[in-house]
């Protein structure tokens, strides 16, 4: 047999800095989490998210939005890892480097349409793999490191992340998409997960979904979300309803701030309420600003029902329907920079719209279809239709007299920062560098399969796993003791067999470094 081994680090090595760099991490993380200076730019927390909500109601979190602040930080390696931490009811901010699908392979009649072929054995149709979806608990950072020579942040493909009821949640540069999610050919569009054996339909595919109906919809509640730094994009569609969308919000869920993210090639982006019906006292109060709308075909730049909205220093380019305040729906634009769209914003169905009128921060079109009375394209190019505006006078400072963003820019400003800074790996979010990166941990893998989760971990091949190794004693010296090997799904093996294996270095003092084993 020959042994081909790919070493995460040296063992001795990782285990004498191991005390050191976890201390200096946990710093690290807790400042890339809430507060940044790149540029001399603010791009801290800022928002209703940073805010602690009212008191005396379920959405109260004093400290505003912290994430998993204060809990360990981890390197996820694998999906079944990530999948692990954030379902865990610990509090962990989770360190991603590294491209990620489930892994496992499928086959569909075409990635347009993802219809899964009736025979899997390759004989027919185009190559992709089976979607999934993580339920990611409260109190959780997710943080995607670039790849420094690409300047790539990590890709998350056909994995619809999912906070059902969860609350102090912070996702920062990562990249989403659910091209080419396998679907039934019979039935919705739901994303097809492999499990135990078996297709089964795991919920629709949205790029990140929030939301409060695990029990009721009337008294389940979330919230105090942070997304920064993202992009969300999908590929060609055969249909608008082909994907769902690509940040969602439904139900009564307070106290969130998506910003400087870039959304991309779609049809329905995002929606905010599901229906008329989907109206709570002050739901959804939302900060979205230095957001990139581009290219969006179809709608929802967001469709809002209900709840209060500031929306400022946003740019959309190329798309059709924007932002549509609608029933029972509130909302305040601030320098926002309109180019080549169809009707960027109305509100003239039921909501209510406060404009900023200030002299440099009010809305600028540039070769607009449909405008808010009142206005004309700075191009001089025609208006198709003028829409009312239903006014309101509501400010996000009546919501909370603290509320801020970090910065407000000058409309005509607004292309050139957003293009500058809108996205994944625009600016660098984990401070703690790639050479203090954390290590994997099998024992605190372990932990988190058995911490509560808010759903099982299924392991490369689809099989649910109830089983991982622990019970690795500590000790003073921080020497390399043990190698000891497992299969990719945890099964513990006397001796390396063929195939695919994890091999774990363990130390005296108990940490653990792992190396991926391929045995030919």
């Amino acid at each position: 047999m020959k042994l081909i081994v790919k070493m995460v680090s040296g063992a001795l090595k990782a285990c004498r800095a191991k005390t050191m760099q976890t201390t200096f991490m946990i710093c690290a993380a807790a400042v890339a989490a809430t507060a940044q200076t790149v540029d001399g730019r603010d791009f801290g927390i800022d928002g209703f998210a940073a805010l602690p909500g009212k008191t005396g109601t379920p959405h109260y979190l004093a400290g505003g939005t912290t994430g998993g602040e204060g809990g360990k930080v981890v390197y996820a390696k694998t999906f079944q890892q990530l999948k692990a931490y954030l379902q865990a009811e610990s509090p962990y901010i989770v360190i991603v480097d590294h491209d990620m699908d489930t892994g496992i392979p499928c086959y569909v009649d075409a990635l347009s349409t993802g219809h899964l072929c009736d025979r899997q054995d390759g004989s027919e149709g185009v190559k992709t793999t089976y979607g999934e979806r993580v339920m990611i608990a409260s109190d959780k950072t997710l943080v995607g490191v670039a790849d420094p020579q690409t300047g790539e942040a990590p890709l998350f493909s056909r994995i619809s992340f999912v906070m059902q009821c969860s609350s102090n949640v912070i996702i920062r540069n990562c990249r989403f998409t659910m091209e080419g999610v396998p679907i039934l050919k019979s039935g919705e569009n739901k994303i097809v997960a492999f499990r135990d054996g078996a297709q089964k339909e795991v919920g629709d595919p949205d790029c990140i979904s929030i939301q409060a109906d695990k029990n009721s919809a009337k008294t389940d509640w979330g919230g105090h979300i942070w997304v920064d730094h993202c992009d969300f994009f999908n590929g060609d569609a055969d249909n608008k309803d082909r994907y769902d969308g690509l940040l969602d919000c439904k139900n009564n869920v307070q106290w969130m701030t998506f910003s400087y993210n870039h959304f991309y090639r779609h049809d329905k982006a995002c929606l905010f309420g599901k229906g008329d019906s989907d109206i709570f006292d002050d739901c959804r109060t939302i900060s979205m600003h230095h957001n990139w709308f581009d290219d969006i075909a179809g709608s929802r730049l967001p469709s809002q029902r209900g709840g209060y909205l500031h929306y400022c220093n946003n740019y959309m380019t190329g798309s059709e329907d924007g932002w549509d305040v609608r029933t029972g729906a509130t909302g305040y634009v601030q320098a926002c920079y309109f180019k080549d769209s169809k009707a960027p914003i109305r509100s003239d169905r039921e909501g209510s719209l406060n404009i900023d009128k200030t002299e440099g921060y009010d809305v600028i079109y540039e070769n607009c279809l449909r405008l808010m009375e009142g206005y004309e394209n700075i191009d001089g190019a025609k208006v198709d239709k003028s829409l009312p505006v239903n006014p309101t006078d509501w400010t996000p400072t009546q919501t909370d007299a603290n509320y801020k963003v970090n910065s407000l820019d000058k409309t005509a400003d607004v292309p050139d920062i957003v293009q500058r800074y809108a996205g994944a790996g625009k600016i660098e979010i984990w401070q703690a560098h790639a050479d203090v990166l954390p290590t994997e941990d099998i024992n605190e893998y372990a932990s988190a399969i058995k911490d509560n989760p808010t759903e099982p971990t299924y392991d490369e091949n689809g099989d649910r796993i109830t089983s991982v190794p622990t019970g690795i004693a500590e000790a003073a010296v921080s020497e390399p003791v043990q190698t000891r090997y497992f299969t990719a799904g945890g099964v513990r093996l006397a001796a390396p067999v063929k195939g695919v294996n994890i091999v774990q270095t363990v130390c005296q003092d108990g940490h653990v470094t792992t190396s991926k084993v391929i045995i030919k």
